[in-house]
């Protein structure tokens, strides 16, 4: 279905880089659509979330993935997780980053696409030493977050999050019900 906005089909044609919204730049687009408008991969998101049809933001991500992925990209792959298979190539570099931030996401992001938690889970681990020192910066309390969605492969943050459970130390407020669903899913294999 095309939109008086853009003849080229909407969310798609935006996607695709063959059309922008009348009042970003309104000039050329570059020989075969090549310059893409800067909102491209917001609307291939958006395209995916309406439709439900991933193909569009799969192929812009591919795309992308050949340059090299960016941390916006991160939240996005975990959402489509095995969908995503054809990105992983260029991810998994990305858990060695040097932004510890780009790491966790990474490490949440490989292991939602893959399932392979062995190459996950340390640097999740490695993101969680700051609750040994009392601190929880934002990569760190992701990190919990995602402990608890991996479940028993991640059992070895369970000492680390009951020390943060049980101790008088003033954590960020959303640390506390993240380590209490970790802990849970890892089950009685933290118990051991």
């Amino acid at each position: 279905m095309t939109s008086p906005c853009c003849p080229t089909g909407g969310l798609d044609g935006f996607a695709r880089g063959l059309a922008r919204p009348p009042r970003h730049g309104g000039g050329a687009l570059g020989p075969g659509g090549v310059r893409r408008w800067h909102g491209a991969q917001n609307a291939a998101w958006a395209h995916w979330r309406i439709t439900g049809g991933p193909g569009v933001f799969l192929a812009f991500l591919e795309d992308a993935s050949s340059r090299g992925l960016a941390a916006a990209d991160l939240g996005r792959l975990s959402e489509l997780g095995p969908r995503a298979a054809g990105c992983a190539g260029a991810l998994r570099p990305l858990l060695e980053s040097p932004g510890p931030w780009t790491r966790v996401q990474a490490a949440h992001a490989w292991w939602s696409i893959t399932g392979d938690a062995e190459a996950a889970v340390p640097v999740l681990l490695a993101a969680l030493e700051p609750l040994r020192a009392g601190r929880a910066d934002e990569p760190c309390r992701a990190a919990v977050r995602y402990v608890a969605r991996i479940g028993a492969p991640a059992v070895a943050a369970a000492p680390l999050l009951e020390a943060v459970l049980s101790s008088e130390r003033c954590f960020p407020a959303d640390v506390y019900p993240a380590a209490r669903a970790a802990l849970a899913a890892f089950g009685d294999r933290h118990r051991r």
